[in-house]
C-alpha cells in the first residue's frame, strides 16, 4: 500500500492507527499499549503522541500471540485489569463496540467478542483472571486457544459495528473502511 497501513490517513485529522486509538479510549479503554515491529519508529512515534504505551516485538514473524505476549509484558501485571485485545488495523471500529464488551465483562463474562449478524469480529475482551494464562498458550494456535479453552465463559456481543469485522489489509478493504467514517462512532 505504499506506506505502513497503520499510518494511512482516516478522515480529516486521524490515521488508521489514531482512529482505533480513539476507538479504544471512547470505549472506555484507559491504557492502551501499541506493540511494533522493529522497523516501525514512525508507527511507534505516533502511538506515543497519541498516550500509548509503546513496545517492540523483535521477532513479529512468530505471530500475533508474539504481540500479544510483548504487550502483556510491557503492561508489568496484565493479569490486574481486564484487557481489550486486537490488531490496530481496525480503523472503523466503533466506540460503542468496546463500550458493550467491556460491560458485557463486568457480570461475570470471562471473553466477550462482538458479533455483527452472526461473524465474530475484534476486538476481544478478556477478563483479568484469564490473562494470566495467556503467556503459556501455545504460540503455533495463538489466541483461540483461549476461546476454545473456556467455550463456556464466551459471550457474543451482536453490535451494529460493520467496523469490527473489518480490518485494512488492501486498497480494497482501506476504501471500505473509508465509506464507514461519516456514521456515528
Amino acid at each position: 500500500m505504499g506506506t505502513p497501513k497503520l499510518l494511512l490517513p482516516f478522515g480529516e485529522t486521524a490515521t488508521v492507527l489514531t482512529a482505533y486509538l480513539d476507538a479504544l479510549h471512547a470505549g472506555g479503554v484507559e491504557r492502551a499499549v501499541v506493540v511494533v515491529a522493529p522497523e516501525h519508529e514512525s508507527v511507534a512515534a505516533l502511538a506515543r503522541s497519541r498516550g500509548a504505551t509503546v513496545t517492540v516485538n523483535p521477532e513479529p514473524d512468530r505471530g500475533m500471540l508474539s504481540s500479544l505476549r510483548a504487550g502483556l509484558e510491557a503492561l508489568g501485571r496484565p493479569d490486574a485489569d481486564d484487557l481489550v485485545v486486537g490488531p490496530a488495523d481496525f480503523p472503523a471500529l466503533r466506540a460503542s463496540t468496546v463500550r458493550a464488551l467491556l460491560g458485557a465483562l463486568e457480570p461475570g463474562a470471562a471473553l466477550a467478542v462482538p458479533t455483527v449478524d452472526g461473524t465474530r469480529g475484534h476486538p476481544l475482551a478478556v477478563a483479568a483472571r484469564l490473562a494470566r494464562e495467556i503467556p503459556r498458550l501455545d504460540p503455533s494456535i495463538g489466541l483461540r486457544q483461549l476461546l476454545d479453552r473456556h467455550a463456556e465463559a464466551v459471550v457474543e456481543v451482536a453490535v451494529d459495528d460493520p467496523g469490527a469485522l473489518l480490518d485494512v489489509d488492501d486498497d480494497a478493504s482501506y476504501r471500505r473502511a473509508l465509506d464507514l467514517i461519516d456514521r456515528p462512532r
